[in-house]
């Protein structure tokens, strides 16, 4: 498809190689890819160029596709956008009326009084769950550049139990104002916050990790007691994973040659997000999830779920003995009202 004069590219074989293969790779991943994931996949693998035109013909065929079938309209993230719903249409008729009654006659048949103290107490009992974080000294966040990519980060950091706070570029300082109060209230309980940094390895991304360390400290935040770490991108996975080290095209070099930015980056590498996302996603995943396992104490979350343990079960030792104090005022009760009968 491409040689080294660069043979002008099939695009109909593009989209049947999203189809067949890019699609169905990134879904076995637990990726919902964003077209730039898309794109940057295609070029790994050689089959299209790393440049803005390139990308742009890329987001109207797969346009295209879906206006003819071959691909759905919601096999791509779209986080940028959003709908506020507050539409409302519901109404009350007889099938609420059918409904209650069907209800009522299931609750006849189970009803008994072994079901009512339970009912009554057994909901008071001390939950045997914890946090992943209880009584943890360090414990850590992720602050994301990208809005798009943050679903599937989250996605894959659910049960670690982590907030992940997207900056979506260079992030107000309202939104560092809520992040710092949030940060302080974790520090009542815990000793350190690692905050790994996910952002572009470019101009802006690695100004963007400047501007969130010094608006930290403006707001008199010690780095021993929130300590930023850029997790992703760095130099280092740029050469280990065979990432695009530069974009190729003139008109995003015209466009960085632009940004005043660019003329103080002396830093080897232009990489975006998305590539690792789109390369390696395995990896990706890989080095957030061993960064947030490092700094967990497993025998601290040991003996805290022990201590739940124990706790909810002498919960029930409690709830049991009020039961049967329960039961004791209930059957006096009844003899009470058979006695004046």
């Amino acid at each position: 498809m491409m040689g080294s004069g660069r043979r002008r590219i099939d695009w109909s074989e593009i989209v049947d190689l999203v189809e067949r293969e890019v699609v169905p790779y990134f879904s076995s991943q637990g990726v919902k890819p964003t077209l730039r994931t898309i794109f940057y996949y295609l070029v790994s693998k050689g089959l299209i160029p790393n440049t803005r035109s390139s990308y742009k013909s890329l987001s109207r065929v797969l346009v295209s596709a879906r206006k003819r079938g071959v691909l759905s309209w919601d096999f791509l993230a779209d986080r940028t956008r959003s709908v506020y719903r507050d539409f409302d249409d519901s109404y009350k008729s007889e099938k609420d009326l059918d409904y209650v009654k069907l209800r009522c006659e299931q609750k006849l048949n189970e009803i008994s009084i072994e079901t009512l103290l339970s009912d009554f107490f057994d909901y008071l009992a001390v939950s045997k769950t914890v946090g992943y974080w209880a009584r943890q000294p360090v414990i850590p966040e992720i602050w994301i550049e990208k809005e798009a990519l943050a679903e599937t980060v989250h996605r894959w950091v659910r049960k670690y139990e982590v907030n992940v706070r997207v900056n979506r570029g260079y992030p107000s300082w309202t939104f560092i104002y809520e992040n710092v109060r949030e940060l302080r209230t974790l520090l009542i309980d815990h000793e350190q916050v690692v905050v790994y940094y996910l952002g572009d390895y470019d101009p802006s991304g690695v100004d963007i990790e400047r501007f969130l360390r010094e608006a930290l400290s403006y707001f008199n935040i010690e780095e021993e007691k929130v300590k930023l770490v850029r997790l992703a991108v760095t130099p280092e996975q740029v050469e280990k994973y065979n990432l695009p080290p530069r974009p190729e095209d003139a008109e995003t070099l015209a466009k960085l040659a632009r940004d005043p930015r660019s003329k103080k980056y002396k830093l080897q590498y232009i990489v975006e997000l998305d590539a690792l996302v789109a390369y390696v996603p395995q990896e990706f995943k890989r080095i957030i999830t061993e960064a947030i396992e490092r700094v967990h104490d497993k025998e601290i979350y040991d003996e805290v779920r022990r201590q739940a343990e124990e706790i909810h079960r002498r919960s029930l030792e409690i709830i049991n003995e009020y039961k049967r104090r329960a039961l004791e005022k209930i059957l006096g009760e009844v003899k009470d009202l058979l006695s004046r009968s």
